[in-house]
């Protein structure tokens, strides 16, 4: 997991390694990871690095409505 900080949002990227070449399966799958950050979140707010789209708080992989 890379983490890119700023004054007003966090940034995350996440990997999978090993994974095999060959159709998705669409399965959601998820691992829980804890990432040290140079200060709390607070305000701001958590991007995926991939979709540029808000990471909803809470339990994976539920959505908030008011991101989807």
């Amino acid at each position: 997991m890379d983490v890119l900080e700023t004054s007003s949002g966090v940034v995350l990227s996440a990997s999978a390694i090993g994974a095999e070449d060959g159709k998705c399966t669409g399965e959601m799958r998820g691992d829980k990871v804890t990432v040290k950050l140079d200060r709390p979140v607070g305000n701001r707010i958590l991007l995926d690095a991939f979709t540029g789209r808000p990471v909803p708080y809470g339990q994976w992989p539920r959505t908030t409505p008011s991101w989807s």
